[in-house]
C-alpha cells in the first residue's frame, strides 16, 4: 500500500525560469490546539520552499500545495533527527567509558554534531536532488 504524500498549503512568492518559490507555514502538532495561543510550546515557522515548475500556470500570490513523498520525508527524518541522536548517544557512551569527565564528554558530543551538520551542509546540493518537492494546484482553483 502506497503511503500518502506529505503536503503543505502555501502561497507562491516568486517565480524563476525553472522554479517556483512557495512560502509555507510549518506547524507543530499542537499548533491546532484550542489553547495554542496561550501555550508556549505551540511552534509555527514560515519557510520558503523551492519547487520545480509544475505543468500548470501559476502566478505570485496563488495558493498551491507543496508535496513530498512519504519516503523522502522519512529519509529527511533519518538525516536530521535519528542519525544525530545515534551519534550523540554513541559519543556519550564512548567518551564516558574511556573515563572522560562530564565536560569533555559533552564537548565531544557537540563536536560530533558540528561535524555531522557541516558534512550535511557541504553535501546540500547532492541532498537537494534526493528531496524533490512537487507542486499541486490548490483545490479552490
Amino acid at each position: 500500500m502506497k503511503q500518502p504524500d506529505i503536503e503543505h498549503e502555501g502561497i507562491i512568492t516568486g517565480i524563476s525560469d525553472s522554479h517556483v518559490f512557495v512560502r509555507i507555514t510549518q506547524r507543530s502538532a499542537c499548533a491546532e490546539c484550542h489553547a495554542a495561543s496561550w501555550c508556549t510550546t505551540a511552534d509555527q515557522k514560515e519557510k520558503i520552499i523551492e519547487v520545480e515548475k509544475g505543468r500548470f500556470a501559476v502566478q505570485p500570490g496563488d495558493k498551491v500545495i507543496v508535496s513530498l513523498t512519504a519516503a523522502s520525508g522519512y529519509k529527511a527524518l533519518i538525516y536530521t533527527a535519528i542519525l544525530p541522536l545515534i551519534f550523540i548517544i554513541l559519543t556519550l557512551f564512548i567518551a564516558s567509558t574511556t573515563g572522560a569527565g562530564e565536560l569533555y564528554t559533552g564537548l565531544c558530543a557537540l563536536v560530533v554534531l558540528t561535524i555531522y551538520y557541516t558534512i550535511l551542509y557541504l553535501f546540500r546540493n547532492r541532498l537537494k536532488k534526493q528531496f524533490t518537492f512537487f507542486l499541486k494546484q490548490h483545490l479552490s482553483h
